[in-house]
């Protein structure tokens, strides 16, 4: 594994952040009804972890002779508060998946520092699919 290749693919990961900040940030607005503060309170709160990380990666990235990129993927909105922790959800799996690969690659480009970094990332993605999941376990 090279730089370049990692580069581009902590990249894909600072994309996935960007777009978790904007996709939650906009559900936590859209949360209505009688939960809307506790919900819509976590998703803020995940926003913000999320910004977090996004600095963390574009840091790497350029300490490691790249360019952040600034284009988040693409965002995605729903009505529902259900279908939102869906998405949101769905997200922290990818991000879990995506982590999980970008240590190994760190590892075997001899990157451990970096591998390091995206432990720690990783361990708060999952924090927050387990807020999601149990969330979704009450909304069933």
């Amino acid at each position: 594994m090279d730089n370049k290749k990692l580069i581009d693919d902590l990249n894909e990961d600072l994309a996935g952040e960007l777009q978790a900040i904007i996709q939650y940030l906009q559900h936590s607005f859209m949360i209505m009804g009688l939960k809307r503060l506790p919900i819509s309170d976590l998703l803020e709160e995940v926003a913000k972890d999320e910004m977090k990380h996004a600095e963390i990666l574009a840091e790497r990235i350029v300490a490691m002779g790249g360019v952040p990129t600034v284009k988040p993927r693409p965002i995605k909105q729903t009505a529902t508060i259900k279908e939102m922790l869906e998405l949101d959800l769905a997200a922290e799996k990818g991000a879990l998946e995506d982590y999980a690969k970008r240590i190994k690659q760190a590892e075997e480009a001899g990157e451990v520092g970096t591998s390091l970094i995206i432990e720690n990332i990783l361990v708060d993605e999952q924090g927050h699919w387990d807020s999601f999941t149990k969330l979704l376990r009450e909304q069933q």
